[in-house]
């Protein structure tokens, strides 16, 4: 071998070497541990905003259906007693000012209303607001009860009524009420009001002032009473004057409603009392304030009314007025 050929052998084994040493020496390298990249998520902070509450104003608007004398001091008792917070509203005859009346009540911030009258409650029925209703006798006609929507009665007080017609009558035994349809939690009323004085009560139901009559005239001879209780829709002037007239020649006892129909042979007239009834819807009143629905029955009772005697269709009757009824004696 010559010199050039063992130069090269000797290149290429070293060559060889210097290979295997860095090979080695990378395999013994650690391999360096590059850390897990953190990741920052971003968290979006979420702002709740209070519930504002709104908060209504403690006071009422009392809406009258006109301004009929009997409306009016009802209002103004409630006026009295409530103050600058409450505002009277009487309707127009107008549609569209009604209209614009009832925009303003359900602007308001005012929490109740009071409508006193049917055109009042037919107007505000259904609004977001809680509403009492009195004068109406025919509610249940025109769907006004409601969780939010109740009433306080406008008939006198049967309880107070068949007490002083016993007192009035010792012998009374057997009376009879001739109205219309769906009165029925009133007459329930009334009826238990009778048993509890020893009066069996007979209700005829009629649809119109020819009805009324007809019952009215027919009536079972043991029947010594009759009740006539303020319902429109049986009664008209001329059902009122035949009825009363022919009760009156049989001898039969008749209780009305004003003391205008005394003259026609009425025996007394049980009316009902305003003050009572302005005392009742403010009980209603302030027992819904704050409340979530109006509490109570649907119908809140009145347990008093104003009355007058006819002293002389008593005399007719040969019934004697007790002393302490004297007073009640109508035009004394």
């Amino acid at each position: 071998m010559n010199a050039l050929n063992k130069k090269e052998v000797l290149k290429y084994y070293f060559l060889s070497m210097l290979f295997l040493l860095l090979v080695g020496c990378s395999s013994a390298v650690k391999k360096e541990v590059v850390p897990e990249k953190t990741v920052i998520k971003k968290i979006e902070t979420v702002v709740v905003e209070p519930e504002v509450e709104i908060v209504q104003k403690q006071g009422v608007i009392i809406l009258m259906s006109s301004s009929a004398g009997a409306y009016q001091e009802i209002a103004d008792r409630l006026s009295s007693h409530f103050g600058e917070d409450a505002t009277q509203i009487v309707m127009s005859s107008r549609s569209a000012e009604n209209k614009s009346i009832l925009k303003d009540i359900n602007q308001s911030d005012r929490a109740q209303v009071v409508a006193l009258g049917l055109r009042a409650a037919r107007l505000v029925k259904g609004i977001d607001k809680q509403v009492v209703f009195s004068q109406i006798v025919n509610y249940n006609d025109y769907g006004l009860l409601s969780d939010n929507m109740k009433g306080v009665c406008a008939l006198p007080s049967p309880e107070k009524l068949f007490k002083d017609w016993r007192a009035i009558s010792p012998g009374l035994n057997k009376v009879s009420i001739v109205a219309g349809k769906r009165l029925n939690q009133f007459i329930n009323r009334a009826k238990k009001a009778a048993s509890a004085e020893g009066i069996e009560l007979i209700i005829e139901q009629v649809r119109t002032d020819k009805e009324f009559i007809y019952k009215s005239k027919n009536m079972k001879l043991d029947i010594q009473g009759q009740w006539i209780i303020p319902d429109n829709r049986v009664l008209s002037s001329k059902a009122l004057k035949e009825v009363m007239a022919y009760a009156s020649r049989r001898g039969r006892e008749i209780v009305v409603f004003s003391p205008k129909l005394l003259s026609f042979g009425g025996l007394f007239y049980v009316a009902p009392d305003n003050n009572a009834i302005a005392e009742g819807i403010i009980d209603r009143l302030e027992q819904s304030l704050n409340e979530v629905v109006i509490p109570g029955e649907d119908i809140y009772p009145v347990m008093e009314h104003k009355m007058g005697i006819n002293q002389k269709i008593a005399k007719q009757l040969n019934l004697n007025i007790p002393g302490n009824y004297r007073e009640y004696i109508h035009g004394e």
